[in-house]
């Protein structure tokens, strides 16, 4: 499928039909979604397939957001790893066979002082770009293995590790209902081009 035809694809569905969803494709999708560039090649998320523990997910919810929950044969959490050092010596630990010299030299010993020098501030907003750029990733991959998909952000973060028994190291940063859908979505009103471009 053309990239375009993809984008036009993917819409925010909102109604799900009770149709399973196959963990293959959501781990093929997630598999997809993992090649999305991220700084430092940090690749900090954690994706957790929610099915058992939904309805005490949808509790974290507004009301508006909860029939979702409900309807989705799976949510997909996607945490960020808030130990950035540890992280960075993961990648080296896994990739030791593939990664030359001076690439486990970067992650064993370069970026894990770099990431001492982050305040909470920084740290923040280097985990969410890296949580953005994998999120749009996700969703296009799901849209391109015939799932419907919907980004939620406005949930009670506090409790979510609690609920998925995930390591606190572990922030929440967004939730995806997925299954299938029988709407036919408009596309949302974009600003034609020209309106968001400049040049010097």
């Amino acid at each position: 499928m053309k990239f375009l035809d993809l984008n036009k694809k993917r819409h925010a569905f909102k109604n799900f039909t009770d149709k399973a969803v196959d963990p293959k494709d959501l781990r093929t999708a997630i598999e997809i979604a993992t090649l999305a560039p991220s700084a430092n090649n940090i690749q900090p998320w954690k994706f957790v397939l929610v099915k058992a523990k939904k309805d005490a997910l949808a509790e974290t919810l507004p009301d508006a957001n909860r029939r979702q929950l409900d309807q989705a044969p799976y949510v997909i959490a996607l945490f960020s790893d808030t130990d950035l050092t540890q992280r960075s010596r993961k990648i080296a630990r896994i990739g030791v066979k593939d990664l030359t010299n001076d690439q486990l030299e970067y992650f064993m010993t370069v970026l894990p002082s770099r990431y001492a020098k982050f305040s909470e501030t920084v740290k923040g907003e280097y985990l969410a770009l890296n949580s953005g750029l994998v999120a749009m990733n996700l969703v296009l991959a799901l849209t391109d293995q015939g799932l419907a998909s919907n980004i939620i952000l406005g949930f009670d973060k506090s409790v979510v590790n609690d609920i998925l028994d995930i390591d606190k190291r572990f922030r929440p940063e967004l939730l995806f209902t997925v299954g299938y859908s029988d709407d036919l979505l408009e596309p949302s009103y974009r600003l034609p081009v020209d309106n968001v471009i400049e040049e010097r």
